[in-house]
Order: structure tokens, then sequence, then C-alpha cells
């Protein structure tokens, strides 16, 4: 998890011996990084994507260059090009002329990204790792989760607790789920949560 029960309570003030709302703080703690993940369009957790079929799949540009669907990217351990969809080693491009970027870039040397319909397989680990001890474990990913990004998650966490929410899609009104309502209050929450929104759909693929 990008935020622990323990960055909730010390935001909270919680003695350290006081352990009973941890079940409470570990479920609203997920429900707001599955809230930020909807409303930027993007898996913020450090994940593999090597069989997701809407992350590990993309149209062929025709260019030496593709745009993954999650970022940053911070390992990519293959990339296949394959107009059959089978992806077996003899259609995998080797990883010495693979040059991937934070974006979500990956760039080949060797060879064009055919042309085709999901018909490029890449393998990649993207994401960010948590932050624990003012360190993050590098294996997980390269790029520790933003301190402004982690702050809001905590700070929309509290505000949940002391609201006495524990899923995404409490509803104070017809027309808003709780969290969007506590963004519309919020500005700096929001202006936060939009610098990391998922622009990158544009760039995947091509069209007709």
């Amino acid at each position: 998890m990008l935020i622990g029960t323990g960055d909730l309570r010390t935001w909270l003030g919680l003695a350290e011996a006081d352990k009973n709302p941890n079940v409470k703080l570990e479920a609203i703690a997920k429900s707001v990084m599955a809230f930020c993940d909807s409303y930027t369009g993007r898996t913020l957790e450090a994940a593999r994507y090597n069989s997701d079929p809407n992350n590990t799949y993309f149209d062929g540009t025709g260019l030496p260059w593709i745009y993954v669907s999650q970022y940053p990217v911070s390992s990519v351990i293959g990339v296949y090009v394959d107009s059959d969809r089978l992806f077996g080693s003899g259609t995998e491009i080797s990883t010495d002329d693979i040059f991937f970027y934070p974006s979500g870039k990956v760039y080949s040397e060797g060879g064009y990204f055919t042309r085709g319909r999901r018909n490029v397989k890449i393998d990649y680990i993207a994401g960010y790792a948590p932050l624990v001890g003012g360190t993050h474990n590098a294996a997980v990913s390269t790029y520790p989760i933003p301190l402004d990004l982690k702050q809001v998650m905590v700070e929309m966490s509290v505000e949940a607790f002391k609201e006495g929410i524990t899923a995404v899609h409490s509803v104070p009104s017809a027309e808003q789920p709780k969290f969007v309502q506590m963004l519309s209050a919020k500005s700096l929450w929001r202006s936060t949560l939009e610098q990391y929104k998922n622009y990158s759909t544009r760039l995947e693929g091509y069209n007709d």
C-alpha cells in the first residue's frame, strides 16, 4: 500500500499503543487509494504488467517508439511484436535494443513497432513504491510515491476517518460521492491529483 495505517495514526495523533482503529484505517486507506486511481485514470502503486489485457498489449504504431499505459516505468522485462499475437520467443526484441523513459515511452533500436492492432506485448513494471521511514524499496519501483501525492492520500483518509466514511461510494447527496465532494471543498487536493492524471491514452495506438 502506498499509505499505511502508521501514516494515518501519526497524522491523527493517535497513541502508538492504541491499535483499535487499525482495521478501519486500513479499509479507509484502501478506499482512498482506489478513488485516487480512478480519479487519475491510472494505477499509482507499482505493479508488473505481463498479462493484463488493458495494460500489456498495444497497437503497433509503425514507429520505433510506443507509449505504455502505466507509468512511471522503472523496468522493461520483455518486448514482443507479433502480427499473429502469439508472442513467442522468436518475436521478442532484445532488451539490449530497448530504451524506456519514466513517461511511459518505450523506444526500440531493434526495429519498428509494426503497425497493427494489439500486436505488441510489453512486459514491464510501472508505478510508485511506498515510502517507509523516509526510504523506498527500489526492487518494487525506482520511483517513490511523490510526497505531495502521499500527503493528499493521508489527509483524505484522515478526513474520511473523522467523518466515519468507510467506502468510496458513500453518498451524502444524490449527485456526488463523498470523496468527490471532499475534493470540491479542497482545491489543493484536487489540483494535486490533477497533476497525476493519465493523459497517455491519447498517445497509444493509431487512428485509421
